[in-house]
């Protein structure tokens, strides 16, 4: 048992580097040619959150990570999985993406977003599903929201603080403060239930086993 637990606490550690890695790597690409409020884009700061929750193996950082990638990150997965595979614009979320094309470094560094959930699901499997980690993950989104809000523009969107990324229709244009707020508590609602339904299922599981 004890070599096993070797064995995950290397991993973490490897795992959490690589991030770590990927993530320098993005955000220099970012702070050379663009604005860096762009690094206050959720999954950019995930992936840096998500190395140092590996690396100290707490599961709450994990935790909430998890939940945070699954209100936000899945549209963009989807979206970058229905383009590469069929061609197709689900939402329109990744175009950037293809416009760098297959020769060009940046659109691999870019894939680290596609890491986020599964090694997040490695984490809780192997720390547990912490039933807190909605507090985490709120926390994180009312911060990285406000940075975006803070330092991004209109034009950039970061996080859709300003408007829909999915329709420029739903806004508050005259209160915009008052959209980003919005925007910001749906998400740690939707964080908030998410959290509270695994982890019912998951100790449901954990009875029927027992």
């Amino acid at each position: 048992m004890s070599k096993i637990r070797k064995i995950d606490r290397m991993n973490f550690k490897i795992f959490s580097l690589a991030i770590l890695l990927l993530s320098f790597a993005d955000a220099y690409f970012l702070l050379k040619y663009e604005h860096f409020s762009q690094l206050f884009w959720f999954c950019n700061t995930a992936l840096f959150l998500l190395a140092f929750g590996l690396f100290f193996r707490k599961s709450i950082v994990i935790t909430g990570i998890f939940l945070v990638a699954l209100v936000v990150q899945i549209p963009w997965v989807l979206d970058f999985l229905v383009q590469l595979f069929l061609g197709y614009k689900l939402f329109g979320l990744v175009s950037y993406m293809f416009d760098y094309g297959f020769n060009s470094l940046r659109f691999y560094v870019e894939l680290d977003h596609l890491l986020i959930i599964p090694l997040s699901i490695y984490g809780i499997k192997k720390l547990g599903f912490h039933k807190h980690g909605w507090v985490f993950a709120s926390i994180a989104a009312f911060i990285i929201n406000t940075g975006a809000y803070t330092f991004s523009s209109l034009l950039d969107n970061v996080n859709c603080v300003f408007y829909s990324c999915f329709s420029d229709k739903i806004t508050i244009s005259s209160y915009p403060l008052v959209y980003m707020l919005t925007w910001t508590l749906l998400i740690c609602i939707l964080i908030y239930l998410l959290n509270k339904i695994i982890y019912k299922i998951l100790k449901r599981k954990q009875k029927i086993k027992i």
